[in-house]
């Protein structure tokens, strides 16, 4: 199970996650749901997968090296959330209002050497296979 709370960072428990790279394998857009397949330095063949469910945003290249994976203190999410659009600005007029938001959407980061990765979901899981829907 992967930690949940905003500040929790290496959130899959991963050791040395620098050493992996992320890829985006799969996106389901009806359920809105993410799959990453992460591989260990040159292997072709994935170690695991990262599933991020109620996906609201995708900030991402395709590949990236590094999986340590973080929770972004909830003003963060909300900024972000702003500079996209998806919600608007009249929330900042009530104090305390984007509760409800931040209650079900998450930050989830990755600092690269190039960029950082950035999704918001409402979680994240370690799965050791895949469904045999996808």
């Amino acid at each position: 199970m992967a930690k949940n709370a905003p500040g929790d960072i290496n959130i899959f428990n991963i050791t040395d996650p620098e050493q992996y790279r992320c890829q985006v394998y799969h996106y389901h857009a009806r359920l809105s749901r993410l799959y990453l397949r992460v591989f260990k330095g040159v292997a072709e063949t994935p170690v695991f997968y990262l599933l991020f469910t109620d996906v609201a945003l995708m900030d991402c290249p395709v590949n990236w090296q590094g999986a340590n994976f973080e929770i972004a203190p909830a003003e963060a999410c909300i900024e972000l959330l702003l500079a996209a659009g998806l919600i608007g600005k009249a929330i900042l007029q009530f104090p305390g209002a984007y509760a409800s938001i931040t209650d079900y959407a998450r930050l989830y980061q990755v600092a690269t050497a190039n960029r950082k990765i950035q999704l918001i979901a409402n979680s994240a899981s370690l799965l050791h296979q895949l469904p045999k829907e996808i």
